[in-house]
């Protein structure tokens, strides 16, 4: 579903290398500049319990929003869904508000989703919001400072920012999650300062169940630039079907996130494939993959002599084309590089994070967790979204000065001393009344929200309800 931040509209990912600095250079949103305009699709949908304060970005499945909790005043960012869901995107979108959810509320360093909000027209996943922007931004800053001279931050600036990257996907792969599509669009910042990061977008992530099934991954998914050599391999036809190990892919794609936040370039990019008629961006990253090593790229050598032996000795492991060979994540913890102190600045503000991450952990030990039932809920509740009971109301015009209730609000915690579910036949019943006595939804500012349609396990069993 994507993720936006307060301070990026989507930066391009690909522009002309000859141009310094392009690539870095934030796109115009996709908004024309109107931006601070509400909505006022949005606002009706939504404002029994958001305010919604502008837009934050636009995406292929829908837009986010900045939006304010009307009761607790605080900020959330709103991804919506137009309805009803299209049946190829239950499973997917499903998929990623379960694993974001999961991991999310267990690591500091990932985006919390804290819930689902659905009305007859949109499906809306409520997340944590970040202040400071996201990663592309504060290398454009960088690029600008510099000039595109020497190294784009110190060496333990950017050792403070890679370490948080690998703890979280360490986190990740240690409960049996690959992320697939790593990038500096999918790290966001906090408003700490130092910032944290915090990684989103699970779109492409997927998670394994037998052992060693990690590395009989078969989907061909991502962003060329970050793309592993078996995954650009499959996507130019240069393989047949490919199986890859998903932990190794992701090493890979945060070798070229700490090689972007160290020297302002990719490692597999420049000119010298565009003159050998290579057009496609996926097969241009291919052949530089293969022609030469990373560090042997024209593009980079005015770079490269400020790098330190032991950053390159580290890039060098992590961009080793054969995955079986390629450092695995304990090994980059393990590395000098990884080892090395930083400034006392970075140094106290790691070790603050370190703090508030045992404190999470600490509090999902002593927590009950209900994450059965919550999966449970967001399945059925997504799957009605997409059903036949949503096509004609989505289609409805939502008229000017109408205010359109909110049929369920499903929290996304997974640590709760009870969890509500989401009832179908409650929600079914709400829509075939709406149906029958006004064919359209009318409600009015004021007017008592229907029914929540939310129910505890016990009280559905007691009613005799199919949850």
């Amino acid at each position: 579903m994507g993720c936006m931040s307060s301070k990026d509209q989507g930066p391009s990912q690909k522009a002309s290398s000859s141009n310094k600095g392009n690539k870095y250079k934030a796109a115009e949103s996709a908004a024309d500049g109107k931006s601070h305009q509400k909505n006022n699709d949005v606002t009706q949908n939504f404002s029994q319990v958001y305010k919604v304060e502008r837009l934050l970005g636009t995406g292929a499945e829908g837009n986010a929003w900045l939006v304010r909790d009307v009761n607790s005043d605080k900020l959330w960012a709103l991804k919506l869904l137009k309805l009803p869901l299209p049946a190829r995107f239950v499973q997917s979108v499903f998929r990623e508000i379960r694993l974001q959810s999961e991991l999310g509320e267990g690591h500091h360093n990932i985006i919390t989703p804290e819930e689902v909000v659905l009305t007859s027209h949109y499906l809306g996943l409520v997340m944590e919001y970040a202040p400071g922007g996201s990663m592309t931004q504060y290398i454009t800053d960088k690029f600008r400072d510099c000039g595109g001279v020497g190294l784009l931050m110190p060496e333990d600036e950017a050792r403070y920012f890679f370490k948080q990257m690998v703890n979280a996907v360490d986190y990740c792969h240690r409960h049996q999650v690959v992320h697939r599509d790593l990038k500096l669009d999918n790290t966001l910042l906090s408003g700490h300062n130092p910032p944290y990061i915090k990684l989103c977008d699970f779109g492409f992530a997927r998670n394994w169940d037998g052992t060693g099934e990690q590395s009989n991954m078969t989907t061909v998914i991502g962003t060329p630039d970050y793309m592993s050599p078996q995954l650009t391999a499959a996507k130019t036809g240069e393989a047949g079907k490919v199986f890859y190990d998903g932990t190794k892919a992701d090493v890979w794609a945060m070798g070229v996130l700490l090689c972007v936040i160290l020297i302002g370039k990719f490692p597999f990019e420049g000119d010298n494939v565009s003159s050998m008629g290579v057009t496609d961006p996926m097969k241009k990253v291919w052949v530089q993959q293969h022609r030469n090593k990373w560090d042997e790229n024209s593009m980079l050598q005015s770079q490269l002599k400020y790098l330190s032996p032991n950053a390159r000795d580290l890039l060098d492991k992590m961009f080793d084309l054969d995955e079986k060979n390629r450092i695995s994540i304990q090994g980059i913890m393990e590395h000098p590089w990884y080892q090395t102190p930083m400034r006392r600045h970075f140094e106290d503000a790691l070790g603050t994070l370190k703090q508030e991450q045992d404190e999470v952990e600490e509090k999902l030990a002593k927590g009950a967790y209900r994450s059965a039932e919550r999966d449970a809920a967001i399945d059925n509740l997504i799957k009605l979204s997409a059903s036949g009971d949503f096509k004609s109301k989505a289609a409805e015009p939502i008229h000017k000065g109408t205010i359109v209730p909110v049929w369920t609000r499903l929290s996304l915690r997974t640590v709760q001393p009870e969890y509500p579910l989401f009832n179908r036949d409650s929600l079914r019943a709400c829509l075939a009344v709406q149906q029958r006595a006004h064919g359209s939804i009318t409600a009015h500012a004021g007017s008592t929200p229907m029914d929540p349609t939310v129910n505890t396990k016990e009280d559905a069993e007691q009613e005799g309800r199919d949850v």
